[in-house]
């Protein structure tokens, strides 16, 4: 007797959750922002493939205008602080790039 109660009982809840659910769902259009996560132009590989991984260009390109010095201590900072895999070989064209984005 138990057992037929708690299979009604289910039953029960399992009919009303499509009830309760509130009907169809209504399509929604949503226009997403502009795709401004990579670096496009000159050095776009080289940028995106250091800097992209915990950047989007747009955060980049917020930044003041930076030196070549600036931008060498930045890309020091992130590599010893922040754990960035940046190879040796590719930091001083990497620092040529940042600075050449955006001259002071």
């Amino acid at each position: 007797m138990i057992h037929l109660r708690l299979f009604f009982l289910i039953a029960a809840v399992l009919a009303a959750v499509p009830l309760a659910a509130g009907g169809p769902a209504t399509p929604v259009a949503v226009e997403l922002p502009a795709d401004d996560r990579l670096f496009d132009g000159p050095d776009a590989d080289l940028l995106n493939a250091n800097c992209a991984a915990c950047h989007d260009a747009a955060m980049v390109m917020v930044q003041p205008p930076m030196t070549a010095a600036q931008w060498s201590a930045t890309v020091a900072k992130m590599r010893s602080v922040y754990k960035a895999p940046v190879e040796d070989g590719d930091v001083p064209r990497l620092v040529t790039a940042l600075a050449a984005l955006k001259r002071e």
